[in-house]
Order: structure tokens, then sequence, then C-alpha cells
């Protein structure tokens, strides 16, 4: 059978995906091209977010710059990297070139930042594009950033990394959206340059084992898996928070074959994705989504390690069949009933609802586009039927 990109019109299915309140399988109904989806995602994505004069992404489809956005930038950064490594494709690697000094000029010719998470994306998504490309620049910026991040690690509260830098001298506003990152990134660095480099008098094994466990003692239910900044308070349960944990807990059991993380990363994967959910449909979806807000970015971080996840080979099948079929599910809801795809591809921050007013903010295109390379690189390594 052919595969084709269904274009979908959001108003013959309503709101949800549902006609007449009965759930629509869309499983059984289309059959979507992700790898087409994908390119034509992230290929617009460049086309209409990329400002070509100041080499930096714009906050909106319309030009808008956001001046103070800097944490965003780094997963753009990350998208380019996705569809670069997927596709071959030097559009994406050119960006990811001038990328490095148009982000670094919008910064105020630095990639320092007051906040430690902000750093911690940044440290990440420029690791990630030296090992794509080989431009040993942000291999120089990502050891730079980690050296700022780690500075920030403090004994208050029984340690941890705080959210900004005012915080460095009391035990406050420490959380998950700091130290997920710092984990994943000591881990990364372990495995790519061990013993070779020491931060602050440890190497970044040990950096990871006192972030992980901080993490896993302060800010996670051990028995359900549920990632939280604030326990009392359910609705500082976030997708993007629960996506670094479960990242940070892979990356582990790859250094150390201990089970413990793999289990860590399955508990929190079978919590997040029952529970951080719309239960009209059952996609992917934080409370507080709204038009230009941080918040519609995190769901594409959870889906970037859900990924990882599914990707890993001793992950038992039946959880890896359920998390198939979950991105699946948000995505084929995405495609067809939260996209605009004339003039230019633009996706909704809700999932199940198609962007008004011909208007994506940069946080809602990005987090789209990483499920649309999720699912497109699943299916080109078998995982998908």
């Amino acid at each position: 059978m052919q595969k084709i990109v269904l274009i979908a019109v959001a108003s013959m299915l309503g709101e949800c995906g549902k006609i007449n309140d009965v759930y629509i399988d869309r499983s059984t109904k289309y059959n979507i091209d992700w790898t087409s989806a994908a390119d034509s995602s992230s290929t617009s994505f460049v086309n209409v977010y990329w400002n070509s004069t100041k080499h930096h992404f714009n906050n909106d489809n319309f030009g808008a710059i956001g001046q103070y956005d800097y944490w965003p930038e780094a997963h753009g950064l990350d998208v380019l990297t996705d569809a670069y490594k997927r596709t071959g494709n030097n559009l994406y690697k050119d960006r990811i070139y001038e990328f490095y000094e148009g982000v670094k000029a919008k910064n105020s010719g630095r990639f320092y930042n007051n906040y430690y998470d902000d750093m911690g994306w940044h440290g990440m998504a420029h690791l990630r594009a030296f090992e794509a490309t080989g431009d040993t620049r942000y291999e120089a910026s990502a050891k730079e950033l980690w050296q700022w991040i780690v500075d920030g690690w403090n004994e208050f509260d029984g340690g941890g990394i705080p959210w900004n830098h005012e915080n460095t001298t009391e035990g406050r506003s420490k959380g998950v959206p700091s130290n997920g990152p710092a984990a994943i990134i000591a881990a990364r660095r372990w495995q790519k340059y061990g013993d070779a480099e020491v931060i602050n008098g440890l190497n970044n094994l040990q950096w990871l084992d006192k972030i992980y466990n901080w993490m896993k003692e302060h800010r996670v239910v051990q028995q359900s898996g549920r990632v939280y900044d604030n326990f009392s308070d359910t609705r500082g349960d976030w997708t993007y928070n629960a996506g670094t944990y479960m990242g940070a807990a892979l990356e582990y059991y790859k250094i150390t074959g201990n089970k413990v993380y793999l289990n860590d990363a399955i508990k929190t994967a079978d919590f997040t994705t029952s529970t951080l959910i719309n239960t009209n449909n059952k996609v992917l979806s934080d409370w507080a989504e709204q038009q230009d807000h941080d918040v519609n970015l995190f769901k594409g971080i959870f889906v970037r390690y859900l990924t990882l996840l599914i990707r890993h080979k001793d992950l038992p099948e039946t959880n890896r069949k359920r998390y198939i079929n979950f991105l699946k599910n948000s995505a084929q809801i995405l495609w067809t009933t939260g996209t605009v795809k004339s003039p230019v591809i633009l996706f909704g921050y809700h999932w199940w609802l198609a962007p008004t007013e011909g208007k994506a903010a940069l946080r809602t295109q990005l987090s789209a586009c990483m499920l649309m390379e999720a699912l497109a690189l699943l299916k080109e390594e078998g995982y998908l039927e």
C-alpha cells in the first residue's frame, strides 16, 4: 500500500478527534509516512523560524524576536541536529554552523547564562552538535558550559544545583529542571572523555552519581516513578522533568549495567504516559499549555528521552510496544488534527487542536518537530510497522 502524508481537516473530527463522542482509533484509519512528515516539518521549521540575518531562531512564524529567549534556542539546535543526523541534508548542517556565532551574539557574546537549567539545555545540545558535525567550537562551548553548571552545586538541603545564580547561597529553588540535564551531561561526558576530564575535583561519573542520587532522593516517588518539583502540588509535575530524569537513569544504566537504573527509567515512563496526558485522547499534555509559553516545549523534551528508552536493546518488549503506541497515538492526532499544512506547516500547542490565526510560537513548533523526528527515526530503525 502506498504511503502518503495525509492532510486531515480538523473541523471534521472535532477538538479531540471524536465524532459523536466516539474516539477514533487513527492507527487503523490512517497510514502516515513519518519520514515525509518529519522532512516537511523540519524543513518548514528552518525556513520559517530561522533568522537568516541574525542567525538564530525567531520567536514565532511572523518573525518576532524574543531577545532574552535563550533556552529554546538550544532545542532549536537539537532539532537541527536530529534532522541532520537523520537526513545528512546540508541545509541543517549549515544552520548548525551559523547558530554558534548567531546565538552567542544574541546572548551578549557568550553562552553563559544566569539560569543553570538553561545552560544545561545548551550543554547537551552543543555536545550533540559537535558529535554530529565535528565542529570543534561546540566541543569547547560544551565544556565551558559544563564547568559553569558544576560550579552551581552546593550542599544546602543535601546538595543539588539551584535554578539560577541568585539561589547559590540557599537551599531553595533546587529542582529537576537544573539537575536532570546536568546528570545527563555528566553521564555523556564520562562516556566520551572518561577519567581525562575532572571538574572541581570530581570526574564526571562521580558528578553523575551525586546529581542523580540527589534527584532520586529528593524529587522522585520511588514506588510510582513520579517526578516532581513540589511533592504537594501535582501541578508541579511536568513532562520535561520526567524526561530528563528518565534520560539520566538510562544513561546511568548504559554505564553501569545496573538494572536499578533501567527500572527507574521504566517506572517514570509508565507514570508519565498514564498520568500527564489528555484523558480524552491519551495524548501527552502538560496542564498549563497556552499560547507562546515555556510549557509548550516540555512535551518534546519528554519525547526525546522516551524515544531513547524505546531504542535501548534491554527494554522489555511489552514496554517497548506500549511506548511506541503511545508516541504513535500522540503523533497521529497531532498530524491529523493539530496541524495546519498550508501555506506552511504549523502545529498547535495542544496536540489535538490546530493553531488559530496562522500563528505558532517557537516553543510549540519545537515540541512538535521533535515528535515528528522521533517517529521518523523509529520508522527508519524498524520499530514501527
